[in-house]
């Protein structure tokens, strides 16, 4: 490998350049690296707001069909079941 460096124009300097890509190369990775992370906590997050959301509207709903603007408790629940 050394004869086809010597034979290529500055030979002796490709060397560093390839190290500087390398070490670039490694701080992409581990940037990307990290970058992934806090994405995969962001859509931890939306997907966490998301259910909790649609709960919320699942009550509201529930809300509108009793008419009464006023949510049953599982205790009214029972008792309304139970009569």
């Amino acid at each position: 490998m050394s004869q086809q460096m010597e034979k290529l124009p500055n030979g002796q300097q490709m060397v560093p350049e390839l190290l500087q890509k390398i070490e670039k190369l490694e701080h992409e990775a581990v940037m990307s690296k990290d970058y992934n992370k806090y994405l995969d906590k962001k859509l931890d997050k939306v997907l966490e707001d998301r259910i909790v959301l649609r709960s919320e509207n699942y009550k509201l709903k529930e809300q509108l069909k009793n008419g009464n603007g006023h949510a049953q408790t599982e205790e009214e629940e029972c008792v309304s079941c139970s009569a």
